[in-house]
């Protein structure tokens, strides 16, 4: 009677036992599940401060204005470029240039950019080296893309005279006018590819020259371009940038046929060098207006 009192017993304790260790195997199966989702979910984040470092099309929508910088963000943008004119069209031969660009991540997604070019220019009548038209520009991102709706960005920015203006003769470095600028650019993700649109107004302030009131005509821009993402570390872009010149005007009288078009197109490059930099190649191509044949450049945006 003992053994088979103590039987049952024996069993009972045994199935407890074994109980407990299969609830403490399901528990720890529990937070590994748990730990390989938090993870999953930190990779497929690609607007993290920290993986936007290491995404090339990221740092490329910032070139093209289709993105801002974090609030506490920085650029620091070295920056080389060349420009050949056709003499048929032009009596400016070469432009080459060397700038430093600034970018500032603000609150509340905004970003603050400023340029400052040096220029030596050559034409057919010499040539100067001086200061380009230093400009600034203040972004704004207004929503955010995400399900149907697309991001949007308005921006206001003020190109001032400081270049050489070339009306006393000599050979000009910058525009000789001050200048307005108001836009907005839009930007829809389809990945591996962005698709990102702009539109622009700018307005050039009057000025007296030889006792002259000149009038430069204002300028409606669009654009229209994609960047692709090749690789995480390397993005590829292609764009369309018209601009519509309204007339000059002489003391209120208007120039005739100084009203225009401009057009290029652009395609671009882009790779991941170090954690903290971009290289970013690019060529403008002259497709109608008073524009260069061809204009390369080459930024270096140095991110801390």
């Amino acid at each position: 009677m003992a053994l088979l009192v103590c039987a049952p017993m024996g069993a009972q304790g045994q199935s407890a036992d074994e109980l407990q260790r299969m609830l403490q195997e399901r528990d720890a199966t529990i937070r590994q599940l748990k730990d390989r989702i938090q993870a999953l979910e930190k990779d497929a984040a690609p607007q993290d401060a920290d993986d936007e470092m290491d995404r090339a099309l990221e740092r490329t929508l910032v070139q093209q204005g289709g993105l801002v910088l974090r609030g506490g963000t920085y650029e620091l943008e070295p920056q080389l470029g060349y420009a050949h004119w056709d003499k048929r069209r032009s009596a400016i031969r070469h432009t080459s240039e060397a700038a430093l660009g600034f970018r500032a991540g603000l609150g509340w997604e905004s970003q603050f950019r400023m340029r400052i070019p040096y220029v030596h220019v050559r034409t057919s009548a010499g040539s100067e080296t001086a200061l380009g038209d230093i400009d600034f520009s203040l972004s704004k991102q207004l929503t955010r893309d995400k399900g149907y709706w697309p991001g949007l960005i308005a921006s206001l920015a003020w190109v001032s005279r400081t270049g050489e203006d070339g009306f006393d003769n000599g050979v000009p470095t910058g525009g000789g006018f001050n200048v307005v600028q108001a836009g907005f650019t839009t930007v829809k993700r389809h990945d591996p590819l962005v698709y990102y649109g702009g539109m622009s107004y700018a307005s050039p302030l009057s000025r007296q020259i030889s006792g002259v009131k000149v009038e430069p005509g204002d300028t409606l821009g669009f654009r229209l371009g994609s960047i692709l993402a090749a690789s995480p570390e390397t993005s590829a872009n292609v764009g369309l940038n018209l601009g519509f010149v309204r007339a000059t005007r002489l003391d209120g009288q208007r120039i005739p046929e100084s009203d225009t078009v401009l057009g290029t197109l652009q395609i671009g490059f882009g790779t991941i060098v170090t954690r903290r930099v971009l290289l970013n190649v690019s060529g403008d191509f002259r497709v109608t207006g008073n524009v260069p044949n061809f204009r390369l450049s080459a930024t270096l945006p140095i991110r801390f």
